[in-house]
């Protein structure tokens, strides 16, 4: 074998094991992957949607992640809300383990039909709720929440609670190179959407492979989902706005809400929650000093104390 050749596969081989030395250092520094770990629990399907859930109780309460997520974000510490009350984690449609590559309909309507069809089949119909999400989840949890007579509570962690498209895309610009590239929905984005759903448990590695910050079994569950799910949940809820109207329904219900944000997030509008608890009486506002938008995960623990708050 030619000097060169062998020279060229050494440096090769040292660059793999730099790289991969860095990806081990980054992982395990990591904040949420040195906070989580796999939520227990059984999984079932209900409703055309994957369901955790677990622990029993008159009481429910129900999690949603946000876009591209899975139920698999919100981890074991959040078992214990299971001690009191019957715990249910949904994969939403056309996410995770939710995924319907035959599926074109992921509108906001779609959405509340599945939660809808998962409460029927596990017959959470005339339970008191409190009903919960993460970003894209938190706005569902609102909707939903409005339409949903035993709805208690609504607890919306990291909300974007946009006025409209265009004050969307604005602050989605902000954030940085990634979220303006998936924000402009053009054939960059969508033709990775395709890829990822080609290559299937290959994309899953290269996702854990680019991200080291995350815990990879929820990294995997990120390729999880289609072209049309992703643009479903972007148009048709985040950057649709309408969250106003179930602001004001829950309101007349008597129904509190509680707007919980990390005070280093960019994706809440600066000063949007403050603005909605002064002219909403039922609304509530909370923020953690440190944390980022990923604020579920990196501090479970802060979670669950506003999520059993009575």
């Amino acid at each position: 074998m030619p000097v060169n050749t062998k020279l060229a596969r050494a440096s090769a081989g040292l660059v793999v094991l730099v790289a991969c030395a860095r990806w081990r250092v980054r992982h395990r520094r990591s904040p949420m992957v040195r906070v989580w770990r796999p939520g227990g629990g059984a999984q079932r399907s209900a409703g055309g949607l994957s369901v955790r859930w677990a622990g029993d109780g008159d009481h429910v309460v129900v999690l949603m992640h946000g876009v591209t997520g899975s139920g698999d974000y919100f981890g074991a510490g959040y078992d214990r809300l299971a001690q009191d009350a019957l715990l249910v984690i949904p994969d939403l449609l056309g996410f995770g383990r939710s995924l319907d590559g035959g599926r074109d309909d992921h509108s906001l309507p779609a959405h509340l039909d599945a939660l809808d069809a998962m409460a029927r089949e596990l017959e959470l119909d005339g339970r008191p709720m409190t009903i919960a999400g993460h970003s894209f989840g938190a706005l569902l949890a609102l909707h939903w929440a409005s339409g949903r007579s035993e709805a208690t509570r609504a607890v919306c962690f990291s909300t974007p609670l946009y006025r409209g498209a265009g004050e969307a895309d604005a602050r989605m610009a902000a954030m940085g190179p990634i979220e303006r590239l998936y924000a402009s929905q053009g054939i960059v984005p969508r033709a990775l959407s395709g890829s990822m759903n080609r290559f299937g448990a290959i994309a899953q590695w290269v996702a854990v492979a680019f991200e080291p910050r995350w815990p990879m079994a929820v990294t995997r569950m990120v390729v999880r989902h289609s072209w049309a799910s992703y643009t479903g949940a972007m148009n048709g809820v985040i950057r649709h706005g309408g969250w106003e109207g179930p602001l004001r329904s829950l309101e007349n219900r008597g129904v509190p809400v509680l707007l919980a944000d990390g005070a280093r997030d960019p994706v809440p509008v600066p000063g949007r929650a403050v603005e909605l608890a002064a002219s909403h009486v039922t609304v509530t506002v909370d923020t953690h000093a440190t944390a980022g938008h990923q604020l579920p995960m990196t501090h479970p623990g802060w979670c669950v104390e506003r999520l059993t708050r009575p």
